[in-house]
């Protein structure tokens, strides 16, 4: 006789709560206004959280861009860096003998950690993908967000980021977290 109570207390309390997540209201917009699909999912390989971006509108001449950084601890000492991605796919490789790439912010070349890498991978209908990789540190990644040009280089290949593709980055970099002067200690 004591437990009908309880048990009718237990289903009210949770019926009430499964009500108000049916009904909970969306989240508010991103104040960046963009077409890239950015999404955090956990990265089994390494253990911790990523975060990438995936723009689909080419930057021209058939190259689009890519971007993915993994959350840090905020007492880590090292700077947050990104991986900024340039893809391109056609039935030949077009950049295996070329693979300078650089990006100009406003006319100045921005500066990355370590090298640019090049690899391909076999794409649908007997394509080849290649992916071009440069790592800016979060201090570059803010530098190339606030400039009024972005210009990326791909070998002889030159391309200008859109206003789109810049706020996609904004948005990204809104979502990096530099270590706090707290944690350099």
């Amino acid at each position: 006789m004591k437990r009908i109570p309880l048990v009718c207390a237990l289903l009210l309390t949770f019926s009430a709560t499964g009500l108000a997540q049916k009904f909970c209201t969306v989240s508010p917009p991103s104040p960046y206004h963009h077409s890239a699909l950015i999404v955090t999912s956990f990265d089994a390989t390494s253990g911790r959280m990523k975060t990438t971006l995936e723009h689909p509108h080419s930057l021209g001449d058939g190259i689009y861009m890519r971007a993915a950084f993994f959350y840090q601890d905020r007492r880590l000492r090292t700077p947050p860096t990104i991986d900024i991605y340039f893809v391109t796919a056609s039935k030949k490789p077009r950049y295996n003998e070329v693979h300078g790439l650089s990006i100009l912010a406003d006319g100045r070349a921005l500066s990355s950690v370590g090298a640019e890498e090049y690899f391909t991978e076999h794409g649908e209908r007997k394509t080849t993908v290649e992916k071009m990789r440069l790592t800016l540190t979060y201090a570059s990644l803010v530098t190339l967000t606030h400039a009024q040009r972005v210009t990326v280089r791909l070998g002889s290949t030159e391309v200008e980021l859109s206003n789109n593709h810049l706020e996609s980055l904004r948005e990204i970099a809104s979502m990096m977290i530099p270590p706090t002067s707290a944690a350099r200690r």
